[in-house]
């Protein structure tokens, strides 16, 4: 006895009235959640100091703000619920969206950085209970489909700063993951074995990124990305699926030094996620559509003597996500951050903290908030790291 669970499953085809799930319900579709490779004090901000922080997977540019060789890992551990008109869920998990190494190279005006982060999550477990007619007889069924994997990114960048003014930069990238699927289903009269069916989805792919910042004053910067993706080629089980086109990223920032105390940061960006429309629906998913987002934030110096110590960070955002639930709707997400740091060990190491609290929504009844404690560890061991 075949059943087209695998099949919906690995094209995004469906979304049960009863879930469980290890993450958004928003990255159950086509290839997942977006990822934030972002470092813990840009997400305080709300994300709006992405574009001028050398510790972010954003802007290649951006590398040579690393005064010194820089070691870091992001983790971040979150708590969500589900709401759909089946009810609510409250599910937990752990990220670790961002890892990297970067600084300066000595005696000249470059800089380079290694970084692996994330591009898509997929990981959950979703559940259906049904009514199947076998033989005449009606028979209660439960199916599930779970999902463990993602798209990840690694990243090479270099910079280079052509006067006091202006740093340029480029990046080249390699996006690979995998995720591992099984659908399963569980027949209530025992006198049926359960049926199970398992793949593996494999992607790859390539992007190139080029960036600027540049100072107009001594209180004013301002950044620019603009980032290329190549398709992601699909394999299921080794074997060549289907190809799905990834998009083009515009992103532009701004930096206002308002005082000795006080950064004020706002970003804006586009992704044209459009372009893969017609192959999420190709491959039978409901499709996907091009999204803005915006952000803004500030942080304030609480110590004038050392700013980098216990800082105010304080952000909001605003996203569009691209795979759709339901046609013809736009998923979205708000969200407000706060956090903080504190170098330590003769300056030489930090730990920056932040909290995101963040809502998603599309059509009435499919909403999620999520809670997430976001930590970030950096070491420069050859060199002060103050910012």
């Amino acid at each position: 006895m075949r059943i087209p669970l695998l099949l919906l499953a690995l094209t995004g085809g469906f979304l049960p009235p009863e879930s469980a799930a290890q993450s958004s319900m928003f990255g159950v579709r086509g290839l997942g959640l977006p990822g934030q490779p972002l470092s813990a004090r840009t997400r305080g901000t709300g994300g709006s100091f992405a574009l001028f922080d050398g510790e972010s997977d954003a802007n290649p540019a951006s590398v040579t703000a690393l005064p010194a060789l820089t070691v870091g890992l992001v983790s971040s551990p979150g708590w969500r619920r589900w709401d759909t008109p089946a009810g609510e869920v409250k599910l937990q998990d752990t990220r670790f969206p961002l890892m990297f190494i970067g600084g300066p190279i000595p005696g000249s005006r470059m800089a380079v950085a290694v970084s692996i982060g994330s591009y898509a999550d997929r990981d959950y477990e979703l559940a259906t209970r049904d009514t199947v007619v076998y033989r005449g007889v009606p028979i209660a069924v439960r199916d599930t489909v779970t999902s463990l994997g993602g798209l990840n990114q690694l990243r090479l960048a270099f910079g280079f700063r052509p006067s006091g003014r202006t740093s340029l930069g480029a990046a080249v990238y390699w996006i690979t993951g995998s995720h591992r699927m099984e659908a399963k289903r569980v027949f209530e009269d025992s006198a049926y074995l359960a049926i199970r069916q398992s793949a593996e989805l494999s992607y790859g792919g390539f992007g190139l990124s080029a960036g600027v910042i540049h100072h107009l004053s001594p209180r004013l910067e301002l950044a620019g990305m603009v980032r290329m993706d190549s398709k992601a080629s699909v394999d299921r089980d080794s074997t060549p699926a289907y190809d799905v086109d990834l998009p083009w990223s515009v992103a532009g920032g701004l930096l206002w030094r308002a005082s000795r105390r006080l950064l004020v940061t706002a970003q804006g960006s586009y992704r044209t996620w459009g372009s893969a429309d017609a192959d999420v629906k190709a491959a039978g998913g409901i499709g996907a559509r091009s999204t803005l987002g915006v952000s803004a934030g500030i942080e304030l110096a609480t110590n004038r003597r050392q700013p980098s110590r216990l800082p105010i960070r304080l952000g909001a955002h605003y996203n569009e996500l691209p795979f759709l639930l339901h046609t013809g709707e736009r998923p979205h997400e708000l969200g407000l951050s706060a956090g903080t740091g504190v170098r330590f060990a003769q300056e030489r190491a930090g730990l920056d903290a932040a909290l995101d609290y963040t809502t998603r929504k599309e059509a009435e009844g499919f909403s999620e908030r999520t809670f997430q404690l976001i930590l970030g560890l950096s070491i420069s061991p050859y060199g002060p790291g103050a910012r």
